[in-house]
């Protein structure tokens, strides 16, 4: 690694961080932070466990919603789309603090954070990577991919124990405050011109871009991003909203899930630094299947009668490398197979992508919940899955990294 690779994180630290907060604490921290409240609200309630697993496929929305997010970013640029989810995400936590117990309740302002807080997820920041990093472009994704899991590491222990003495609803004001002040510090941190490029705009005045829709779909390398992308997160639903209860069912007592929890969260953190060094190294398509391979072995494991707090911790550890690498490795194929001006749009189909798997996967474990009344057989299951959607990205073979023109 020569200096260059280097100087490009020290001269563009600051829209580096700017992506990295932003991510850390938009609507992706959820994911660590969603179960901890559910173990309280199921009890006091009484809501099924088959019911909260149905909480995941409301990710559905997102396949609508991350495609328009795309596409809003690469026309108007990420302060100004990110401003608006900052400043309207707070809204949604206020409404899970007074929702009044009721299930149909506590699902429709789920269906408003998932649509305000689509304009604060990947299709927006890592479009800043996409523009301001070339050689380390990888790393660069990696650093920002690690803000949520960084926050969800943190915040998740000192969460869990703010729950258990000030209640869950103030848990939800709490988030609501930080996540907006720190949201704005990165929209202010934000260079104001990243993603808006007027010349742009001027040559779609001037006749139909380059590179639309119609060719994106032409492109083999979309749909195995598409597929793949849909396989690999069929279990996602469970390593969030679910983990706790999955941890607790195992014989992990309430506050030693908690700590799992943030195991997880430190997993996905080592998974995604790994990841990006690898992706600046090695053939993408080699690093891809063998990362997103992992999480199968972290589920054989929490499927099987072992149930140590040790082998847990392996679990949860597992699934958390293999979700750290599947973000960089998203971002970091589509940066090098599409341009720069549509990479938000394709970003925004991934994203769909993922959303659609974590839904399908939470209908289908809603579905084992009420047959079986165990995680096990969605486990199983779940891991052949994941083994499928690894295995498709050695498809792509390895081909010479598209040069992309970046904007300064």
């Amino acid at each position: 690694m020569g200096s260059a690779y280097w100087g490009e994180l020290r001269t563009h630290w600051r829209p580096l961080l700017a992506a990295t907060m932003g991510l850390g604490f938009g609507i992706g921290l959820s994911a660590y932070t969603m179960s901890l409240f559910a173990p309280k609200m199921i009890g006091e309630f009484g809501w099924e466990k088959s019911q909260f697993a149905l909480l995941g496929s409301f990710g559905l929305l997102m396949l609508i919603m991350q495609p328009i997010t795309g596409r809003l970013t690469d026309r108007f640029g990420v302060r100004a789309v990110s401003a608006v989810g900052v400043l309207a995400g707070p809204i949604a936590y206020l409404g899970f603090a007074f929702q009044p117990g009721s299930i149909r309740a506590f699902f429709a302002v789920a269906v408003l954070q998932i649509t305000l807080g689509t304009l604060t997820t990947s299709p927006v920041y890592t479009r800043i990577v996409a523009e301001r990093f070339e050689r380390a472009r990888g790393l660069a994704f990696s650093i920002v991919m690690t803000g949520p899991p960084l926050v969800g590491a943190v915040i998740a222990p000192l969460l869990g124990g703010f729950i258990e003495s000030q209640g869950w609803r103030n848990g939800y004001l709490l988030m609501g405050g930080v996540t907006l002040v720190f949201g704005l510090i990165a929209v202010l941190l934000t260079p104001a011109h990243i993603g808006v490029h007027p010349h742009e705009e001027a040559d779609e005045q001037a006749g139909p871009a380059p590179v639309g829709s119609r060719v994106i779909f032409r492109n083999p390398a979309f749909w195995v991003l598409i597929v793949g992308m849909v396989l690999v997160n069929f279990p996602q639903g469970l390593a969030s909203a679910q983990m706790k209860l999955v941890l607790m069912d195992s014989g992990a007592a309430s506050q030693t899930a908690t700590w799992l929890i943030s195991i997880y969260a430190i997993g996905v953190l080592l998974g995604r630094f790994a990841c990006g060094l690898s992706l600046d190294r090695m053939p993408p398509h080699h690093v891809a299947a063998l990362a997103l391979a992992m999480p199968a072995i972290g589920m054989a494991l929490m499927a099987s009668p072992l149930d140590a707090t040790i082998v847990l911790a392996l679990s949860v550890a597992m699934m958390g490398l293999a979700q750290g690498a599947e973000g960089d490795i998203a971002a970091y194929l589509v940066s090098r197979r599409f341009g720069l001006g549509v990479f938000s749009l394709v970003m925004g189909f991934v994203g769909a992508a993922i959303a659609g798997g974590a839904a399908l996967g939470s209908l289908t474990l809603s579905l084992t919940l009420s047959i079986w009344g165990s995680y096990a057989p969605f486990l199983a299951l779940s891991a052949c899955v994941t083994l499928a959607g690894a295995a498709l990205f050695l498809t792509l073979g390895r081909r010479p990294p598209t040069m992309e023109p970046v904007y300064a």
